[in-house]
């Protein structure tokens, strides 16, 4: 009998410790599961600087431009005219030219200080703008330090056909709402995580200033406009995408560091010389770009994406020329 309860006890345990070890192990696995179907649902809280606690480029600084003209830390959904009412008073407008709808309040959100732009409709990367195209005001700018604090998933360029985006474009162009057919017209990319659709982003950071003319059927486009990243960098985390726009030059900037520059003049060729588009005559001649100085009514800021390529904003600033006492 003591032979046969010591044995029973023996046996007891190790299933014990079987039973222990797989749960264990379905605990592990649970857990990992848990983890990859949440891995682009991490909250990553944004930031909110009074503006005295602003700091102030030191790149804006040596250009002379030191006003903070522009700035919105997205703290709540009020600054964005989500309901389309077409009123004076917000940073952000969405309606969509080009002949697309508004875009839909389910499209955006904010929380924790950020602007989630989860279902952008599929209109040119365009799903706010800071000008009211419809009723013409807005923000619109001419010259000036831009910078937006952003974060993406850089895994999903190959099930979307656009991309993250925060860009201007010709405000009158805009507004007149004749894509393709107006006259000549400028458009200043400040950072796409360009792709040519169903595809893998490759990290590049594209930065491009465009001026386009007769009814599109001319373009140019600055031709170091494309700019690998540091190997490792992860878009998952926040970053701040910048341009300088002086008259005559154009600088971009990743979390502070110029990428590159395009000069131009009313009379003389851009340095360097731009790419120039099928049917442009090549090489560009004196004035390509200058239309950047001269559109009339300046150029609006558009932050944008893919439906299927959400993109988180912390905060977009604009910095000017001091105002005239």
């Amino acid at each position: 009998m003591k032979g046969r309860f010591i044995f029973d006890y023996t046996l007891v345990k190790k299933e014990m410790m079987k039973y222990f070890i797989v749960v264990f192990l379905s605990w592990v696995f649970m857990i990992s599961a848990f983890s990859q179907s949440n891995k682009e649902n991490i909250v990553i809280s944004g930031t909110s600087t009074p503006v005295k606690n602003i700091t102030l480029p030191l790149q804006a600084v040596e250009a002379g431009y030191k006003a903070l003209v522009f700035n919105d830390d997205f703290d709540s959904i009020n600054s964005i005219d989500i309901n389309a009412t077409e009123e004076p008073g917000y940073n952000w407008y969405v309606g969509l030219p080009f002949g697309g709808p508004n875009t839909l309040p389910s499209a955006l959100s904010v929380s924790n200080s950020v602007l989630n732009l989860t279902k952008c409709p599929r209109n040119y990367n365009w799903a706010i703008s800071s000008y009211c195209i419809n009723n013409d005001f807005g923000h619109t700018f001419r010259y000036g330090y831009f910078e937006a604090r952003f974060r993406f998933d850089p895994t999903l360029g190959k099930v979307s056909k656009g991309f993250p985006a925060w860009w201007t474009l010709s405000t009158y162009y805009s507004r007149v709402n004749k894509m393709f057919h107006s006259k000549h017209w400028a458009e200043l990319d400040f950072f796409e995580a360009y792709t040519n659709g169903y595809s893998d982003y490759n990290g590049a950071f594209v930065g491009t200033v465009h001026d386009w003319a007769d009814s599109s059927k001319i373009h140019y486009q600055n031709a170091n406009n494309v700019q690998l990243l540091p190997e490792g960098t992860d878009f998952n985390q926040w970053h701040t995408y910048g341009c300088l726009w002086m008259p005559g030059k154009v600088t971009w900037y990743f979390d502070g560091v110029a990428l590159m520059t395009q000069n131009y003049s009313a009379t003389a060729p851009p340095d360097p010389l731009p790419n120039a588009g099928s049917g442009s005559p090549d090489p560009a001649p004196a004035g390509t770009f200058s239309i950047l100085d001269t559109d009339p009514q300046g150029m609006l800021l558009i932050l944008g994406s893919d439906p299927e390529w959400p993109i988180y904003v912390d905060w977009v600033r604009v910095w000017q020329a001091e105002k005239k006492k």
